[in-house]
């Protein structure tokens, strides 16, 4: 028998997506040697290439993190600005046809960014390697055992042991299988096509939402003549489309495409990916928290999948901060219950509202149609509820931890 090496840390963290990286950043940059961090990352090579893209909504609660964490400087330059959100109803014909417009600022900050992904966890990995009590495993996952006193997580000829276990390994989460961790959840029966297109005319610094009867029809600008498409639609036709050539997907696209941003001229970065709805029925046991998509998957439809996650890695980083500071057991289950307690609010009213929204306008139900165009058109004509969804989206509140306010954790 082979003999097993124990490797010892304060935390583990299995993933190493973005909700990972900021963990780690953020619980490094305020407490440099005094936490030691291993990460299993489970994906030994990248999901994409180095001209993938995949475009991220980054809301203002997310901006404030990366200001909080010094690196937001480094961020902007690759960032595209939304300075106007334009929502509408096309699917119904005639003038009452629904139609809405915000202005995406909240105190004369803008609430959103368009950042490709890649850009993003690239600059945050060069934070990372700066730090020497940081380290990657690219390893498969045996088994987990969790006491009282410590996890464990079991691989080839190697035990990894910490005081707390984090789950931020996706939607797919081995941790969570393993575990036996249940979640409430129900398939969409939709797919989302998520593509990269250049066209003809200018992006003026808006992101657009169509509804359409097909479902959801989203257009992120990513550059001056680029933008990023996510359409969710029923399987059956999502099925159809992945079997058209590039040109006619761009012949398809272009009839459902804003006509202010002229005709799509090339398409790249295809992908399809299943839409379904999950929360955990709980987000933290015995030396274990989960975040991200371990925790929760909310329809992309207001692409705030990924600030929900960030929003999950400030709390629970502050609450680490804070027990260490004064000398508590980060990982005992009387301290993760703030964590869970602080989040749950956050993610379940947010799942919710976007699953009635897509329920809501992706289907062909005849009595709703007036339904739907009547609520945009009454959201746009009462400026009060319109500023307060952009606050909503936002992501920030009175009672928010102090990344998402744009304040260091060592302050």
């Amino acid at each position: 028998m082979q003999h097993e090496n124990n490797i010892i840390s304060d935390l583990l963290i299995v993933g190493n997506g973005i909700t990972s990286q900021f963990l780690s950043l953020a619980l490094l940059k305020s407490l440099g040697n005094n936490i030691k961090i291993n990460v299993i990352n489970r994906d030994i090579t990248e999901n994409y290439t180095e001209e993938y893209v995949r475009a991220l909504s980054i809301s203002l609660s997310t901006v404030n993190i990366c200001k909080a964490l010094g690196i937001w400087d480094k961020v902007k330059q690759y960032c595209y600005p939304v300075e106007r959100i334009d929502v509408s109803n096309p699917s119904q014909s005639g003038p009452k046809k629904g139609y809405l417009q915000f202005d995406n600022r909240i105190n004369d900050q803008l609430a959103s960014y368009i950042i490709n992904e890649r850009k993003l966890r690239d600059i945050v990995a060069e934070e990372l390697s700066q730090f020497n009590n940081f380290t990657i495993f690219n390893e498969d996952i045996k088994d987990i055992s969790i006491d009282q006193n410590q996890a464990k997580l079991f691989v080839k000829n190697k035990k990894f042991i910490a005081k707390l276990l984090i789950a931020a390994d996706g939607r797919k989460s081995i941790v969570r299988d393993i575990l036996g961790i249940k979640a409430i959840s129900w398939d969409y029966k939709q797919t989302a096509l998520s593509c990269v297109v250049n066209h003809s005319k200018s992006n003026t610094k808006t992101a657009i939402e169509m509804f359409l009867d097909t479902g959801p029809f989203a257009i992120l600008p990513l550059d001056e003549k680029t933008s990023s498409i996510i359409w969710s639609a029923d399987n059956d036709i999502m099925n159809e489309i992945k079997n058209l050539n590039s040109e006619s997907l761009i012949e398809e696209l272009n009839k459902r495409f804003d006509n202010s941003k002229g005709k799509i001229l090339k398409i790249d970065n295809i992908g399809y990916f299943n839409l379904y709805f999950s929360i955990t029925r709980k987000i933290i046991d015995h030396r274990l928290a989960l975040v991200g998509d371990s925790a929760h998957v909310v329809h992309p439809l207001a692409g705030q999948g990924i600030n929900i996650g960030l929003r999950d890695v400030a709390q629970i980083s502050e609450i680490i901060v804070d027990s260490i500071k004064y000398g508590l057991d980060f990982g005992s289950i009387n301290i993760l219950e703030e964590y869970q307690r602080s989040r749950m609010g956050d993610i379940i009213s947010s799942a919710l509202i976007y699953d009635g929204i897509n329920k809501l306008y992706s289907n062909n139900i005849k009595p709703l149609e007036p339904l739907k165009s009547f609520a945009i058109r009454f959201v746009d004509k009462i400026p009060l509820v319109k500023k307060n969804l952009v606050e909503e989206a936002s992501g920030i509140k009175e009672n928010s931890p102090k990344l998402v306010k744009g304040i260091p954790l060592n302050l």
